[in-house]
């Protein structure tokens, strides 16, 4: 059973009682990121998330280090484009203990000048080793060119220039402006008592105030279309292209979700079929929706020889293409089968106290209210083929026309050309 509660100062408190175990998934998601950033401040977000764990006023870096591994869990932290999340995995003897670090941590983080550089020094070499991975340069220039202007646009640890740029007032500045308790979501899943749970939040956390605001209505970014090429000192070319689709809340996002297993989810799906099995064009082929609060973006991703790369890309377009003027249109089988992975993803995946709560606390971020797993799987289910094929050639035929191409790889005639594929896109359209 689900159950949510608000205290007094606005922080939400969501539970999801699970049979049979000993664990506790604890979540402390705040609503504050990248899309919060100052646009010469990019990366102080992330750099927040790291300092979290580097002193407060009670404990420092080294006791709270001992304190979390004496749990036997785990506990870590991550930053993403919509919010920032602290999570644990611990046995539930440790819950209050765990929920009275986590608020000294969130309420009182020190965030020492030192801290900073060292901090600061980590995440430059984290981000210069991403420049060694292409596949990984070639999503982060497709994402900066499509919502450029847009904080969607921008890498979630920043760039080497401005992350180097941050001061030790930069982050204070974001912790007090953007950490506040009308943002914090706290979720937990497992071995766990909702009102035991809600008293532990309220002790811990009684001394974060209200400010008594609401935050601003968020903007839509606007998307860009077209051609990006980076030349590297590689052997293969690395592509990923974006088809505009819906933000996270969508009526349609699990049709979405279906369409890109069909299209690029497994190893039977249409472009793994064609691009690897039947052509040998590929290595690795897949495509994803991704979806954030303000936007959302279908992305077709993968990997091939410079010889190869106009064709590979052709028949990408030319299935997409083919799939929204119902030409190739979705079979009831191929339509069964993306049902039974998601469902099966989803089941398996609720069996697990850490993803339970992960579904609970973004639920809550992006819904305001719980999807229980039987709304879930009735909404996969209840998707048949004609609707699945009115709808995607509707979500694909807008999606060509705002469509974009990111290309990462050696510096050759055969990518660097950036006229050809932006006439492929054109005729695609």
């Amino acid at each position: 059973m689900m159950e949510q509660s608000i205290l007094d100062n606005r922080i939400r408190v969501v539970t999801k009682k699970m049979v049979g175990v000993r664990s506790i998934s604890l979540g402390f998601l705040m609503a504050a990121g990248p899309m919060d950033e100052a646009e010469d401040r990019g990366g102080v977000a992330h750099l927040t998330e790291h300092l979290m764990f580097d002193g407060t006023e009670r404990r420092d870096a080294e006791e709270i280090a001992r304190m979390m591994d004496t749990t036997g869990g785990q506990v870590g932290g991550f930053t993403s484009r919509d919010y920032t999340c602290f999570t644990a995995t611990v046995l539930d003897d440790y819950r209050t203990y765990l929920i009275d670090l986590m608020g000294d941590i969130l309420l009182n983080s020190q965030f020492a000048d030192y801290a900073v550089h060292q901090e600061k020094e980590t995440i430059i070499r984290e981000l210069s080793a991403q420049l060694d991975r292409p596949d990984v340069c070639a999503h982060e220039r497709l994402k900066s060119h499509i919502w450029r202007g847009h904080p969607l646009g921008r890498p979630i640890g920043g760039a080497i220039t401005s992350v180097a740029g941050l001061q030790q007032k930069d982050v204070i500045q974001f912790f007090q402006e953007n950490y506040q308790p009308r943002r914090l979501i706290i979720a937990a899943a497992g071995n766990v008592n909702h009102q035991d749970l809600v008293t532990n939040v309220a002790d811990a956390f009684w001394m974060m105030p209200d400010d008594g605001r609401a935050d601003a209505q968020p903007v839509r970014p606007v998307f860009h279309g077209g051609v990006t090429v980076e030349c590297k000192g590689v052997s293969h070319v690395y592509f990923s292209i974006a088809l505009q689709a819906a933000p996270y809340t969508a009526a349609e996002r699990y049709l979405i979700h279906l369409f890109t297993a069909i299209l690029g989810g497994g190893m039977s799906s249409r472009l793994f079929r064609k691009l690897r099995q039947e052509l040998g064009m590929v290595y690795e082929i897949t495509a994803e929706y991704q979806a954030y609060r303000d936007d959302g973006v279908i992305v077709i991703e993968g990997s091939t020889t410079p010889e190869l790369l106009h064709p590979v890309l052709s028949q990408i377009l030319l299935e997409v293409k083919g799939m929204a003027l119902q030409m190739l249109p979705i079979l009831e089988e191929e339509l069964w089968i993306a049902k039974m992975q998601l469902k099966g993803q989803h089941i398996i995946a609720q069996e697990n106290s850490h993803t339970c709560m992960s579904s609970l606390a973004t639920q809550a971020f992006y819904f305001n209210r719980f999807i229980d797993s039987a709304e879930m799987l009735d909404q996969i289910q209840q998707v048949d083929l004609e609707r699945m094929n009115t709808i995607t050639a509707n979500i694909l035929t807008n999606g060509l026309l705002h469509s974009a191409i990111a290309l990462v790889g050696p510096s050759c005639e055969q990518v660097c050309n950036t006229a050809v594929f932006e006439k492929m896109l054109r005729d695609f359209q």
